[in-house]
């Protein structure tokens, strides 16, 4: 499992958007593994200001535990394949028209939000360079 320390973790957190989006990308290609939030059940989204709908995903559980305050403080992290994001959730989401908010951070302030089927082609580009 993909354990970043203290200082990884506050470096990530101030890297833009798009330096986050390249960090996730390697991360959970390397890693095999992506994580989200939720109550055991569902999955928690999330709304942007424009009212797009958001499945928040990050890199590492680390990322995650920073998040579970205020209306989340009662989720707990949720673990899935790489696999399975890449042939389930990503392509389901692109068919609900649902965005991914990449490596939220606690305040919700500054998080990319991608496109899914984008998202499925560069973990399918990046996978590439692993066979």
């Amino acid at each position: 499992m993909f354990l970043p320390n203290e200082k990884e973790i506050q470096h990530v957190l101030a890297l833009a958007s798009s330096q986050k989006y390249t960090y996730f990308i390697s991360k959970i290609a390397d890693w095999e593994q992506v994580w989200s939030v939720g109550d055991g059940q569902n999955l928690a989204t999330s709304w942007d200001d424009e009212k797009h709908l958001s499945l928040p995903l990050w890199a590492a559980k680390a990322y995650v535990e920073l998040c579970l305050t205020d209306e989340w403080a009662n989720f707990t992290p949720m673990q899935f394949s790489l696999e399975h994001l890449m042939t389930e959730i990503l392509p389901d989401m692109h068919e609900a028209n649902i965005s991914v908010a990449l490596m939220m951070q606690p305040d919700g302030r500054k998080t990319p939000v991608y496109n899914a089927a984008a998202l499925l082609a560069d973990l399918k580009a990046e996978c590439q360079q692993y066979e």
